[in-house]
């Protein structure tokens, strides 16, 4: 059996902090490139955009109107309108439509609603006077002006930042290139979901004692969803040298590397040592369950991932230890959002409990115990929720029971890290705790 007791176990903030500090100066310096605008929503602007002219670029009219002159109503006691039963359109009056240049020589609009046009459309009765000159319009350059800076760098563009960049006079825009994510799946238990089962070939097809290897799907889809682009690896099996060359190819062509086998302890898991030899580790695993073999290493300069289980507990820690990442090659803020939300009901219990509140010496052989490097340091326990409008306009979160990827955790979209040590306290119904979302954005 090989010797694990060297692993280093951070808590999970820490082991963010380290890799984050660790990274290479090239991970912050972003890549640039142009994209159409009709391809940038969920983009990051890299460069803020200017308007190219003024916006309106003259006097413009708000709404469907009347377009006067002020003149003929600034003498009058406010509201009062003059006679215009002898008023001719094109001379005293005309149509001024939404968005459109206020007619020359005009310099106030009444809405549509308040005048009453003759069926030829060449004399009005006005009902309502404009409360001043230039009522009812919009100046040159009031929306935004030639050469202001209209977007500014570093946010993400949504589909109302790409209307305003489009309003500026600009097709495309300079975002940040997506990052490179190459996920490698390791394992000698696991198939394609396409390949059909059959026990009669276990050589060929996913016979007794294959899995279907599914976490190529959450991470696709974290990493798509969070802006990166996929570099997916087949299925790697559970040999030292074979993961070692699947994580130099990975490292030679992506920005970040997801490893799915992150630090376990298996007869055949060869990740930590590969990894040690390598390059560094910065933790081999956190302090918290599920998830709890989570790992950060550097190759080259290239940050890995660590991941382990199945997908239900896969797809929480790549929230915890891949979003970071890639929202620092972005260029955005990597500390992830907390939401204070009031406990609907007490949490149920677990074995996760249990286990921590249990003496070592009297747990089962099937049980894992509690492991900490440092003394008196807190684990805790993913339990997931489903967070809600109360009826009084407040946040609830909702235990749910199961574990990660179980069925009864299918609806849940929050999850919260609950304390799961012996002095530990769980929150009560009424409590506000912070969770997170399950499926969080950049």
């Amino acid at each position: 059996m090989r010797d694990h007791s060297h692993h280093i176990e951070l808590p999970r903030e820490e082991a963010v902090d380290e890799m984050l500090a660790a990274l290479p100066e090239w991970f912050a310096v972003p890549r640039i490139e142009q994209v159409p605008l009709d391809r940038a929503v969920g983009r990051v602007l890299a460069e803020s955009v200017t308007a190219k002219a003024d916006v309106p670029s003259v006097l413009t009219c708000c709404l469907d109107s009347i377009a006067v002159r002020w003149s003929d109503f600034a003498d009058l006691p406010a509201g009062d309108v003059p006679d215009t039963s002898g008023w001719t359109r094109g001379v005293e009056w005309e149509f001024a439509n939404t968005g459109v240049a206020m007619p020359e020589g005009f310099d106030a609009a009444v809405v549509v609603e308040h005048a009453t046009v003759s069926p030829d459309e060449r004399s009005v009765v006005i009902h309502a006077a404009p409360s001043r000159q230039f009522a009812g319009t919009r100046a040159p350059g009031s929306q935004m002006q030639a050469g202001n800076v209209v977007v500014k760098e570093g946010c993400v563009i949504t589909p109302d930042v790409a209307a305003r960049i489009a309003c500026a006079g600009r097709s495309a825009a300079m975002v940040v290139a997506r990052p490179r994510v190459a996920f490698i799946p390791t394992g000698d238990e696991l198939v394609p979901p396409n390949v059909p089962f059959s026990e009669s070939h276990p050589e060929r097809f996913a016979a007794r004692g294959r899995v279907y290897e599914s976490n190529s799907a959450v991470v696709r889809g974290k990493v798509q969803e969070w802006g990166g682009e996929l570099v997916p690896f087949d299925i790697v099996p559970d040999d030292r040298e074979a993961i070692r060359a699947a994580i130099g190819r990975a490292c030679a062509v992506a920005d970040i590397v997801v490893l799915n086998a992150g630090s376990s302890k298996g007869s055949d898991d060869w990740s930590v040592e590969v990894l040690e030899d390598m390059g560094r580790v910065l933790c081999h695993q956190t302090n918290h369950g599920p998830g709890h073999h989570s790992s950060y290493s550097l190759v080259d300069g290239v940050p890995i991932v660590g991941i382990s289980g199945p997908s239900g507990g896969a797809s929480f820690t790549l929230n915890f230890y891949l979003l970071p990442l890639m929202k620092r090659f972005l260029g955005l803020d990597p500390a992830p959002v907390r939401i204070p939300a009031r406990l609907a009901s007490p949490f149920p219990g677990s074995s996760m409990d249990d286990l921590m509140k249990a003496d070592p010496a009297s747990l089962p052989g099937e049980q894992r115990p509690a492991e900490a490097t440092e003394p008196g340091s807190r684990f805790y326990s993913i339990r997931f929720v489903v967070l809600a409008a109360a009826p009084d306009g407040t946040l609830s979160a909702t235990p749910v029971p199961g574990k990660a990827g179980s069925p009864q955790t299918q609806h849940a979209n929050a999850y919260f890290m609950m304390p799961a040590g012996a002095g530990d306290v769980p929150p009560q119904a009424g409590d506000v705790i912070c969770v997170e979302l399950r499926n969080p954005q950049l």
